[in-house]
């Protein structure tokens, strides 16, 4: 591991603290909010690594999880925290793979 990978580690857990706060406090008909959330900062993780972005997302599902099954944080609507954090797992991994795959065609 080198240093730039280390600092995208440090990045991707701020991104998802706020990612977090976002799905634990969106209340009413606010899946949109929270899967946009997600998927911009999947987005970000392949941008910033496009070789090692499902680490990244990897990371930030760990996190999800961590807080769910821990219950870190009391979600305003606990059905919409629970479907955000289980679909989130897939759309971080399917953006981080896209937005990786992105970089690499623009790379050449």
């Amino acid at each position: 591991m080198n240093l730039t990978f280390l600092r995208n580690i440090g990045i991707t857990l701020a991104v998802s603290s706020v990612v977090i706060y976002v799905i634990y406090h969106t209340y009413g008909s606010g899946a949109y909010l929270a899967m946009s959330s997600l998927a911009l900062s999947a987005f970000l993780m392949g941008y910033l690594e496009p070789h090692r972005g499902w680490a990244l997302a990897l990371v930030q599902i760990c996190v999800l999880m961590t807080v769910h099954f821990l219950k870190l944080v009391k979600p305003v609507n606990a059905d919409l925290a629970m479907f955000a954090t289980f679909a989130g797992s897939g759309i971080s991994l399917v953006f981080s793979f896209v937005a990786g795959r992105l970089m690499r065609l623009f790379e050449k």
